[in-house]
């Protein structure tokens, strides 16, 4: 028999508030956190290219392959039972990485970025739940915190590698601290939900078949090429600049100046795509947005490219955002959103995965990256036709069978 724990609602939210706040700080920074001592990891570890490139192939493939699985293994556990148990496994694969050789690396690698998952998928749909009246100001708040964990990730880890004795595995292991914190700050959720007899749980009926929903496949292509976009930016920006003469250090500013476009863009889409019906204009400007931003790179002229730079950050940030009110918007209820996130970041995290490796071999195969640039082109308007049908004013069921 389950104890129950005594706990007014306005309790509960807060403090399911501050744990989903918690959690979004270490959904990021781990994994940012690698770019900068790749080169460190892979003289120390002596690995090739191959094996060093597959240090951040390894989670956007898990990220695809293990959120199908999320909304049936929550469906089973709780949610919140299972962001718990996903923090346990977070700090085991932190742990893991840094113990060893090539072996504990990957596979330390792959259970964080499982863990990672289950925040992914199961948050947007808790803030609809727990925060009906408050999704736009919640989801805004929770994106911040991802955003400012993950520009430390790539910010800070360097320089603590060289303030260490451990180097790069010091550095990284850094990230088991909040991870811990939030363990600790999620047990009362836990406990909560843990005392709450099944019979209790709200059950709902999903509106068909999410693999057939027009209005589904929209936001899946749009949180997609989003990921496409975003990743593939990641990997390739500088290389792409330098042949017009950027220096590395100069492009790392401008990478840093689109981190605060982006935290920007965090912070305003959500709260007024949640004061509006539609977004249908929100979701067809950030393709518009991001189709000027490539297009200012595909140019000669070398003054256009800063500004390319911070569009891109503008556009992409704000489409993420966007996908994730989505989730909440067209859903009916947390079951069908937790499903809609499942299937949405399953394909945009494969996407996302194939993205960088496409990039490179057409630049490899024509030794020009303009072909890559032109795929970007196609990208940009993909988000722009979906978001504009994603952001119309329909629900799931209105597409249901």
């Amino acid at each position: 028999m389950k104890t129950a724990v005594t706990l007014s609602t306005t309790q509960h939210r807060l403090s399911l508030f501050i744990a989903i706040i918690a959690l979004a700080f270490v959904l990021r920074g781990p994994l940012t956190g690698v770019g900068p001592l790749l080169q460190n990891i892979q003289s120390q570890l002596g690995l090739s290219g191959f094996s060093a490139g597959l240090l951040t192939t390894v989670p956007l493939l898990t990220f695809g392959l293990f959120s199908i699985f999320i909304p049936r293994l929550a469906g089973r556990l709780g949610s919140e039972q299972m962001v718990f148990f996903a923090i346990w496994i977070l700090t085991l694969g932190l742990l893991l990485r840094c113990g060893g050789g090539l072996f504990p690396l990957y596979i330390g690698t792959a259970l964080l970025s499982c863990a990672i998952a289950v925040g992914n998928v199961l948050i947007p749909s808790m803030v609809k739940r727990y925060f009906p009246m408050k999704i736009g100001l919640v989801t805004a708040i929770y994106a911040l915190a991802m955003n400012v964990g993950g520009a430390a990730g790539s910010g800070l880890s360097a320089p603590i590698a060289q303030l260490n004795q451990w180097g790069w595995r010091g550095a990284l292991l850094v990230w088991v601290i909040p991870a811990l914190l939030s363990m600790l700050i999620w047990w009362l959720p836990f406990k909560v939900a843990n005392a709450t007899a099944k019979a209790e749980l709200p059950t709902h009926r999903v509106s068909g078949n999410l693999w057939l929903n027009p209005l589904a496949w929209q936001i899946t292509l749009f949180m997609g090429f989003q990921s496409f976009l975003f990743y593939s930016t990641v990997s390739w920006l500088p290389q792409i600049v330098a042949k017009a003469g950027v220096s590395a250090s100069e492009c790392g500013k401008w990478l840093g100046m689109m981190q605060l476009v982006m935290i920007s863009a965090n912070l305003l889409i959500p709260i007024y795509a949640a004061k509006i019906k539609q977004q249908h204009w929100m979701g067809a400007m950030c393709g518009i947005v991001l189709l000027i931003a490539i297009f200012l790179l595909i140019s000669p002229w070398r003054s256009c490219y800063f500004p390319a730079v911070l569009l891109l950050g503008l556009g992409i940030s704000s489409a993420f955002c966007l996908s994730m009110m989505f989730f909440n918007l067209r859903s009916n209820n947390m079951t069908e959103g937790v499903l809609l996130s499942g299937m949405a970041q399953t394909c945009g995290y494969l996407l996302a995965a194939i993205g960088p490796v496409l990039m490179g071999a057409l630049h490899d195969m024509l030794n020009s990256w303009m072909p890559s640039l032109w795929l970007m082109v196609i990208a940009a308007l993909i988000i722009t036709f979906a978001g504009w049908k994603a952001g119309q004013d329909h629900k799931l069921s209105d597409f249901e069978k």
